[in-house]
């Protein structure tokens, strides 16, 4: 675990922003914060487990609003409404549960820092940026694309301004949880984050209720993903595992099962408990809340008898 936090934050990064760097470029759209970017529910370290909503946050500044070439309903296409709502019957079991307050569509937490498209962009483009092939398609931490690949922005816009999203959004949310993963690792010896998030009907896959998205076993021990499919298959939900949704960079990034730090993502099929046109929860929102609630109880349940820390004895 040392230095776990600070790995998130290479010199490059830093550099970008020395104290005597003049930050005028700030009365930007980045300038209209959501009051907190971060909010965290409950004592770090009470639970080796730690809830994640990375994609529920609703707090769309105006200035980002008027720069956007997509109407709101369409800006929010990609939101995991009411997730972190979901998993307040498993946080008040004990896990903490941190959330954005900003969406996906702003800034992306599930993708490394600097992973950008620099078509995107006008002026200089530091060398740090380092798009993946879904950065590329403009789907990086800042996206260029939402829904049917239809562009989010009228014009490029300056890379100051994705910097700047980076630092008061991406930043703050990473260290959140890796503060929250530190406490509960270094209190218990092992850790799980539960990565939670929503998806439309995926016809491709068989339209499971839920998708486990373990890295293909690299991000979280077996017996962990196989308990959380057994109890939901014993609930009556259908799950496939890594199809289509692996798991990405927040599961990859935190996933490190042979330090005995595992992250699960789960995806929840949005039909189960809200109308995706409307952006509101239906009947089936009490059900799949409890169902959550069950599973973490049956995760909970797992640890003292599967993952004590070894003691030294002297």
């Amino acid at each position: 675990m040392k230095n776990f936090a600070s790995s998130l934050f290479p010199p490059s990064l830093k550099r970008l922003f020395q104290p005597q760097q003049d930050m005028q470029e700030e009365n930007t759209a980045n300038r209209q914060a959501a009051p907190n970017p971060v909010l965290v529910c409950g004592t770090p370290a009470t639970s080796p487990v730690v809830l994640g909503s990375p994609h529920s946050g609703h707090f769309y500044p105006e200035a980002f609003i008027r720069i956007a070439r997509q109407p709101l309903d369409i800006l929010r296409s990609g939101e995991d409404s009411f997730v972190d709502e979901l998993a307040l019957g498993a946080h008040n079991l004990g896990p903490p549960l941190l959330s954005a307050t900003f969406p996906r569509v702003f800034c992306d937490v599930n993708r490394a820092a600097w992973d950008l498209d620099s078509r995107m962009f006008h002026g200089a483009i530091p060398s740090f940026v380092a798009p993946s092939e879904r950065g590329l398609a403009g789907l990086g931490s800042i996206p260029r694309i939402v829904a049917d690949r239809r562009p989010i922005y009228r014009q490029r816009i300056p890379f100051m301004e994705a910097a700047l999203r980076i630092r008061h959004y991406w930043m703050p949310y990473h260290a959140a949880l890796a503060d929250l993963l530190q406490a509960a690792h270094t209190r218990h010896g092992f850790c799980l984050l539960l990565d939670l998030h929503s998806m439309p009907d995926t016809p491709q896959a068989g339209s499971p209720d839920f998708v486990l998205g373990d890295r293909y076993g690299t991000s979280c021990t077996q017996r962990l993903t196989d308990l959380a499919e057994q109890t939901l298959q014993g609930l009556g939900f259908k799950t496939a595992r890594n199809a289509p949704y692996a798991g990405g960079y927040i599961t990859r990034h935190y996933g490190r099962p042979t330090q005995n730090m595992h992250a699960l993502q789960i995806e929840m099929r949005r039909g189960l408990y809200m109308d995706e046109a409307t952006h509101t929860p239906h009947e089936g929102f009490a059900a799949l809340a409890e169902a959550l609630t069950i599973l973490v109880a049956q995760v909970l349940a797992h640890f003292p008898a599967q993952e004590k820390p070894a003691h030294n004895s002297g």
